[in-house]
């Protein structure tokens, strides 16, 4: 069952040109507090690199995430939470250890592949 943070979506500008890369999409995600779209950037790095180092980003780890990039708590949850709620990441339990872990997901990328479809299929009937 999806979590209620994850039900309830994000809104993201859409302007006539096409973010050209990772930085420009997040400003749009982050539209309401643009300053949060770089530290989102390097946040979605930090949790990709220790996704490929095999040992995930553990939940647990925020506070020591925050001291050492000198983010607030606020700021920090903010931040995940709109970036959950975009579909970038998921919060996943790992029954082995019995830790949750962040996880990159397809969830954005996904949700807007549908969106475009919808509208192919509208422009075309």
């Amino acid at each position: 069952m999806k979590s209620k943070v994850e039900r309830r979506g994000v809104y993201i500008k859409i302007s006539r040109e096409p973010p050209k890369n990772m930085d420009e999409l997040l400003i749009r995600v982050f539209w309401k507090d643009p300053k949060l779209a770089p530290i989102a950037k390097e946040f979605l790095n930090h949790v990709k690199e220790w996704w490929r180092s095999e040992s995930p980003y553990k939940v647990e780890e925020w506070n020591n995430y925050c001291i050492r990039k000198g983010l607030t708590q606020s700021q920090y949850h903010n931040m995940l939470k709109r970036l959950r709620r975009a579909g970038m990441i998921e919060k996943v339990y790992n029954k082995n250890l019995r830790e949750h872990e962040l996880h990159l997901t397809d969830r954005f990328s996904g949700s807007l592949a549908k969106m475009a479809r919808v509208w192919d299929d509208y422009c075309r009937s």
